[in-house]
């Protein structure tokens, strides 16, 4: 028995279900049939060891993407698809201390970040490593891959140059710099010659971290680029009057295209680090990326190497980003660093604040992410 007043049945306070036909309602409750225990998904079920709807696109999608004799280009693992197949996922934690409790993890790997007393020294590369983040799918987190990992290894004794060459300027908004119209940027450089060392800027309360900021300007370079000449390497040849022996890692963050200004960060750099969304989507693009580095190794920067591949925004939840995740290191091996980045609230707050998730938040589990994947990539550069 129900309350019926203001739901429309008449003013007699309380009646039975079984007397609901004046709205339509049938004259007894309908019998419902027990619901499945197996859970359905575009019409496959997904339960026992059935394969996910759609991993063989996504094979594809790799096979497609690495088909076209990109292997040369690959640094650390020289035959690609070799890997085994069943290859653990690992998505980093707070370093484990079974004795602990997860709040003094949590305090633990603040410590790490915050307390520069005890926060230990990584390897330093022996020459600086110049390192393009590119990928032209927007939205799988190249800045923000190159903010934390640049954060991270300047906390850990590393001396970082960030250029921004990205008009939107968001790696500039989340080491605030300023990059409002009117300051001089990579767009000086690029287009009127001016000396990348003029515009790079210390970044505010992060020792050994600099920033070479983007303005709005930047969105019109690829125009003024093109009658130039050696337009591909104007970036290269700034870098060239730059002092490198003063830095550690260049970190070269891209716009999300394929065009004149990421060209120059190829030709500029000598790795390519490539963050890919484990979903479908960040796999479609993925052959025309190779395929750009694969040409500018072959005409404009024979030094070219693809050394790292960062799976990014991990959601466990889903069998979809185990299987891409899975499908990636089955291909690239090596290459793919073993840290993946979990999807992370607190890694999309933090630029609003004018920081890194590394200072903004470091016992998430985006800020131990990212120092993993930095630690990786610190003491590759010794295997280098």
């Amino acid at each position: 028995m129900h309350d019926a007043v203001g739901l429309g049945w008449p003013d007699g306070g309380t009646v039975p279900f079984a007397v609901a036909a004046g709205l339509g309602w049938p004259p007894s409750r309908p019998e419902r049939d027990n619901p499945p225990t197996e859970q359905v998904s575009k019409g496959a079920l997904l339960s026992g060891e059935e394969e996910l709807p759609g991993s063989e696109r996504v094979r594809q999608a790799l096979s497609a993407a690495v088909s076209r004799g990109t292997s040369d280009a690959i640094g650390l693992s020289p035959e690609i698809g070799t890997v085994a197949q069943n290859a653990e996922v690992v998505v980093s934690e707070v370093p484990s201390n079974r004795s602990d409790t997860p709040i003094a993890r949590a305090a633990a790997a603040a410590i790490g970040v915050r307390g520069s007393s005890r926060r230990d020294a990584w390897p330093r590369p022996q020459n600086c490593r110049v390192i393009t983040i590119a990928n032209q799918k927007g939205g799988v987190g190249k800045t923000t891959t190159t903010v934390n990992l640049a954060a991270s290894l300047s906390q850990h004794g590393s001396r970082i140059l960030v250029i921004d060459l990205d008009p939107q300027g968001n790696a500039s908004t989340a080491l605030d710099v300023a990059h409002h119209v009117g300051i001089e940027s990579v767009y000086n450089v690029l287009v009127e010659n001016r000396p990348l060392q003029q515009i790079v800027v210390p970044v505010p309360e992060m020792q050994g971290l600099s920033c070479a900021p983007a303005t709005i300007d930047l969105a019109g370079a690829e125009v003024e680029l093109v009658p130039m000449v050696a337009r591909e390497s104007r970036l290269a040849r700034a870098m060239e009057q730059l002092d490198l022996s003063n830095y550690d890692y260049v970190l070269i963050d891209c716009p999300p295209s394929l065009g004149l200004l990421t060209v120059n960060a190829l030709v500029a750099g000598a790795e390519v680090l490539i963050p890919i969304q484990c979903e479908y989507y960040a796999l479609e693009g993925l052959e025309q990326l190779l395929r750009t580095v694969d040409l500018v190794r072959g005409h404009l920067n024979n030094r070219l190497r693809i050394s790292t591949i960062l799976l990014t925004m991990y959601d466990g939840r889903t069998r979809l980003a185990t299987q891409v995740a899975d499908d990636v290191r089955s291909h690239f091996g090596e290459v793919v660093l073993q840290t993946i980045i979990p999807r992370s609230v607190r890694v999309s707050e933090a630029p609003s604040y004018g920081q890194s998730v590394i200072t903004y938040d470091p016992a998430s589990s985006g800020a131990i992410a990212y120092s993993e994947a930095a630690r990786e990539i610190a003491y590759r550069s010794v295997r280098a």
